[in-house]
């Protein structure tokens, strides 16, 4: 018993630990620069700062969001924007 309690309690937090991406958190005005810096690659950084500047445009406050929703949002924001190949010539 003490063995499956032992192993359920060190899996627990394992994936408590694992979880614990710092692009998960809300998004800080104050410390945004250092979390990018470190925890996203130059695309992700890329996107982030062009939803903050949409959001800011649109009246939306980024700290509803957390890094990794801004990330995704300005994803899309530039997907949206890229010129449909194929129709051009």
């Amino acid at each position: 018993m003490k063995k499956s309690l032992a192993v359920v309690l060190t899996l627990f937090v394992s994936v408590t630990l694992i979880s614990c991406d710092p692009l998960d958190k809300k998004y800080d005005k104050e410390n945004y620069s250092e979390v990018m810096a470190e925890h996203a690659d130059s695309a992700s950084r890329s996107a982030f700062n062009r939803a903050t500047v949409e959001n800011e445009i649109n009246d939306r406050r980024n700290e509803d969001f957390t890094y990794q929703e801004l990330i995704e949002q300005g994803k899309m924001i530039q997907r949206k924007e890229q010129p449909v190949r194929g129709n051009a010539r």
